[in-house]
């Protein structure tokens, strides 16, 4: 246990050229509406009895997941991650979000066995939205129906296929990521950074880039964009991982963390872990930087969606930065000043 009670978080993005950007068609309608959908999931009579009760161990109470939902500004993240995509898109990328934060709240503290379970009715909810759910289920299963027929009609049918392949490798990461925690394991940086990059819901996210633009595989397929892509996630993940430790490692639930992971395998103080990943960053922001400019040309047709779908990796990347600073989630009134001075104490 470091003895340290402060540290100065990197500026990872000081050299990212990609500014905050917010879509024009954000709205305190498209906010309460999107909030009121997910929220109907937490008032539900089930998921109260699941809250109250334990009917998947003690999860979480009521209160706070209604308090969750509405407080973790989903609305802004969306808002900023999503400054190109039609109104009908960005709220299926927004109900998306609320959709991730759902799941993980709900999954977090669930036995391995719950969250297996927990992905294959997910999974067979996607596969089958027209299918009537039983009452008795979790209604996130439920939440991801109505979420796919949605989605459904503003999205590409390959970008549909993406995403499910997505979906299924990141519910497996959630109930390898519960094992984990059951366990009290800590991954070494080697194990740990392919799961981190499913079980953060990312990929998930970035499908929705692609709903209206019909790129080839071609494109997905090749070496520069997956760098890009996968450099993207990583800068994300690690940026996630730094403005979460105070908060995590105040609750002990700090393992599933690169801060940890080093400090607990390198034996580094958190000070060094912090410059550590600091400069790990840094390297992937050149590697976006250098190679963005020399993906290869897939023909005339293509080309407009691939600098948009391009730019929307890279505007996701800041959007996600300014949001932990401006949504309160952790760092909570003090955001802003964090922002500005970088520094952080650590919570007891």
């Amino acid at each position: 246990m470091s003895s340290e009670t402060v540290f100065i978080l990197p500026d990872i993005l000081a050299n990212w050229p990609w500014n905050r950007v917010m879509n024009p068609h954000s709205s305190p309608q498209m906010k309460a509406e999107s909030l009121e959908w997910i929220q109907s999931f937490a008032s539900t009579p089930h998921m109260q009895r699941v809250f109250d009760h334990g009917e998947f161990g003690n999860i979480l109470d009521y209160y706070r997941m209604k308090s969750f939902i509405y407080n973790c500004s989903s609305a802004l993240l969306s808002f900023l991650a999503y400054p190109l995509e039609n109104k009908d898109i960005l709220r299926a990328g927004y109900d998306l979000i609320n959709w991730l934060f759902l799941y993980d709240e709900t999954s977090d503290l669930m036995t391995p066995h719950e969250a297996q379970q927990l992905g294959a009715l997910v999974l067979d909810a996607m596969r089958n939205p027209d299918r009537t759910r039983p009452a008795q289920e979790c209604v996130v299963v439920e939440a991801t129906r109505q979420l796919w027929k949605s989605m459904s009609k503003c999205s590409s049918a390959a970008a549909r296929g993406r995403l499910m392949q997505s979906l299924e490798n990141y519910t497996t990461a959630v109930a390898i990521q519960a094992q984990d925690r059951a366990l009290e394991y800590i991954r070494d940086i080697d194990e740990y950074l392919p799961v981190r990059r499913e079980t953060a819901g990312i990929k998930l996210a970035f499908a929705v880039l692609e709903f209206e633009l019909n790129l080839p595989d071609e494109f997905f397929e090749d070496p520069l964009v997956q760098s890009i892509f996968n450099a993207c996630i990583d800068i994300i993940n690690i940026s996630n991982d730094l403005y979460s430790y105070n908060v995590e490692q105040a609750r002990g639930d700090g393992s599933h963390n690169l801060v940890t992971i080093l400090m607990h395998h390198r034996n580094f103080t958190l000070t060094e872990a912090v410059a550590w990943i600091g400069d790990y960053a840094t390297k992937h922001v050149q590697s976006v930087l250098n190679n963005f400019d020399h993906v290869p040309w897939f023909g005339e047709e293509y080309q407009a969606g691939v600098e948009r779908y391009l730019n929307g990796l890279c505007n996701w990347v800041r959007a996600n930065d300014s949001w932990h600073f401006e949504s309160g989630r952790y760092f909570g009134m003090d955001g802003l000043e964090i922002q500005k001075t970088r520094k952080v104490v650590l919570l007891p």
